[in-house]
């Protein structure tokens, strides 16, 4: 347990008084996160792997937010908070979730712009406004100054109380405003695609999940396909991803269809790369169906494979078994002397 931070001197302005130190604490609170996270990249990872964390697809087969039960959502706030405070290796606050920079911060989780709510002991506090929409592949976060004339006069149950139009328009927008959120791929397939693969069954008892998997990469070529896609799909796996690969799983399996199932290791990002394809970062892939490179050659770019020329195929190009990619690294050709 992290011991709570001493309250920083002028963290609580006067309620209702704005002054030019609460300006330049946000700005120091911002500053920090930018030396934490130039980019805003590491804080749309966080927002991602919280979605999937509470989706839980590698258990539950769950990719839509919708389906999640009414107390699951509620805990997406928690989450945000708890998932930021480890990920950005934050110090905990006396009042607030966080201090940054010697400046007690909360963190405010909504769906929406606006829907954060502020209980009465932060009012005067900087918070940290999220939110994020998975249909949307969008997130923003900003800073504000709960003070008590950019909130609301109504308030909850709880005596908790919303940002006014006023305070969300005084909201410090972070790393540019709106930004985008890396795609729930299964969210956004083509629903006939989505179907065909989640109710892929195998010809043998027990082999659903693989068949599965297999679809997936029949369904979803040319893209790399995220770690979270290949566990909610093969959910129920003890492994899901080794059913991606060799021995028995997709990579063997869909060779006869003339289809690579290429990963992060070995001679497949060498491949990747000489195909011109993305190339897949640790627990991801991505599949493609490929045919001999024809004589004369076209532009098609060209990976060597086993001493053969291979080219990504076009729709109208009969199939072929796909090549064995060698496991053991290519070795460099030796310089002439």
């Amino acid at each position: 347990m992290i011991e709570p931070a001493s309250m920083p001197l002028m963290t609580l302005p006067i309620p209702g008084l704005s002054s030019p130190c609460e300006d330049e604490e946000i700005e120091r609170v911002k500053a920090a996160l930018y030396a934490l996270d130039p980019t805003g990249q590491r804080m749309a990872d966080v927002i991602r792997a919280t979605y999937d964390q509470l989706l839980d697809g590698r258990r539950m087969g769950r990719w839509d937010y919708q389906d999640l039960h009414k107390t699951e959502k509620t805990h997406m706030g928690t989450l945000v908070e708890i998932n930021i405070f480890k990920d950005f290796e934050l110090e905990e606050g006396n009042v607030a979730d966080y201090v940054i920079d010697g400046i007690e911060v909360d963190c405010k989780y909504a769906k929406r712009v606006g829907g954060w709510e502020i209980g009465p002991e932060l009012v005067g506090y900087i918070c940290l406004v999220v939110t994020a929409n998975d249909l949307k592949s969008t997130w923003q976060a900003g800073l504000v100054r709960a003070s008590k004339e950019k909130l609301r006069e109504t308030e909850n149950r709880d005596k908790k109380r919303r940002l006014s139009p006023a305070g969300v328009d005084s909201i410090l927008w972070l790393w540019g405003g709106e930004r985008k959120l890396a795609t729930n791929q299964l969210l956004h397939m083509d629903p006939v695609k989505r179907n065909r693969i989640m109710s892929a069954k195998g010809r043998i008892k027990g082999k659903d999940g693989q068949a599965r998997i297999n679809q997936l990469f029949i369904e979803l070529q040319g893209v790399v396909v995220r770690r979270v896609t290949v566990e909610t799909v093969g959910h129920g796996l003890e492994d899901p991803l080794k059913r991606a690969r060799s021995n028995g799983g997709a990579r063997d399996a869909l060779r006869s269809k003339g289809i690579l199932v290429l990963g992060h290791q070995d001679n497949d990002p060498l491949v990747a790369r000489s195909l011109k394809l993305d190339v897949p970062k640790k627990g991801e892939f991505i599949a493609v169906r490929v045919v001999p490179a024809p004589e004369p050659r076209d532009e098609r770019p060209v990976a060597e494979i086993e001493g053969r020329s291979w080219v990504v195929a076009r729709d109208d190009e009969p199939r072929v078994t796909a090549p064995v990619i060698p496991r053991k690294k290519f070795s460099p050709e030796p310089e002439a002397e």
